[in-house]
């Protein structure tokens, strides 16, 4: 992600500088790798989280911060050299709204489980604004930078790709294979069978997304080219054993503050290396 984020930087910074734009090419294919894995982590920790309502409050905040230093940010002029990153979106919405649908289609009751279709709803309009934005080069002032997905649609489908994996390997072992399903989970075949399932799920989102090069080729933000290098976080998922990992408290409340802290450097430098400040 951080890879990601300074290749953009440079990308703006330094565009008539043809060996950082490699570096900046470089940086950003790597940079790919992260939504799905922050997707993936998602859809777990709606599943296996404790305090469901914590979880959500946490993912708000975090979103509510940012979308809070946006609106100071588009506001003011001093700022006005970091248009293009504000308009990149905030990821913390893609994050929660991925979440919630999860947690909604996840919920036994059915009335639950439609709420999903509201943040999909939202994630296409999101979507839908942002390409007629970079295809007319125009600002939608009804949907500002502070309400926009960072990824659009992308992150939803992902989230709702990784919870069917689970969907399609019980309904296999309770109607194909026809056997408990702890003989899978004890010998370690449930986990890799969801595992490839995702990955699979996530390829072919991926290409579904990739499509939009021939049927909207000016309307989508980021590079199609460099967005296919996401697939390749599918290595990562193939090795996920199911169990939690490190969870220090002092890990996570770093792990919400890394995002915002570090944006906040490269605006910083952005200004200082164009006479801002």
């Amino acid at each position: 992600m951080t890879l990601d984020h300074v290749g953009l930087y440079l990308r703006m910074q330094y565009w008539d500088n043809e060996s950082l734009m490699q570096v900046s090419e470089v940086f950003r294919c790597l940079g790919r790798l992260a939504l799905p894995l922050f997707a993936f982590m998602i859809v777990e920790g709606v599943l296996h989280t404790k305090n469901i309502r914590k979880y959500l409050l946490r993912l708000g905040i975090m979103a509510s911060l940012v979308s809070l230093v946006f609106i100071f940010l588009e506001y003011t002029t001093w700022f006005k050299d970091l248009d293009e990153l504000l308009r990149a979106g905030n990821i913390f919405i893609d994050l929660i709204l991925v979440a919630i649908a999860i947690y909604c289609l996840n919920h036994p009751k059915w009335y639950i489980k439609l709420i999903t279709l509201l943040p999909i709803a939202f994630s296409v309009l999101s979507f839908i604004v942002k390409g007629i934005e970079t295809e007319r080069h125009i600002y939608i002032h009804w949907f500002p930078c502070f309400l926009t997905m960072q990824y659009d649609f992308l992150p939803i489908l992902l989230g709702l790709g990784f919870y069917a994996a689970y969907l399609v390997m019980n309904l296999y072992i309770k109607y194909v294979v026809k056997v408990d399903k702890a003989v899978f989970e004890e010998n370690g075949s449930y986990r890799f069978m969801v595992n490839l399932l995702m990955v699979f799920f996530a390829t072919i989102i991926h290409l579904f997304y990739y499509s939009f090069h021939y049927t909207w080729p000016n309307g989508v933000f980021w590079d199609y080219n460099q967005q296919l290098f996401a697939i390749i976080s599918g290595a990562f998922v193939l090795f996920y054993s199911g169990k939690r990992g490190y969870n220090a408290k002092w890990f996570q409340i770093g792990s919400y503050i890394y995002y915002p802290l570090h944006i906040g450097i490269i605006a910083l430098i952005i200004l200082i290396t164009n006479g801002g400040l």
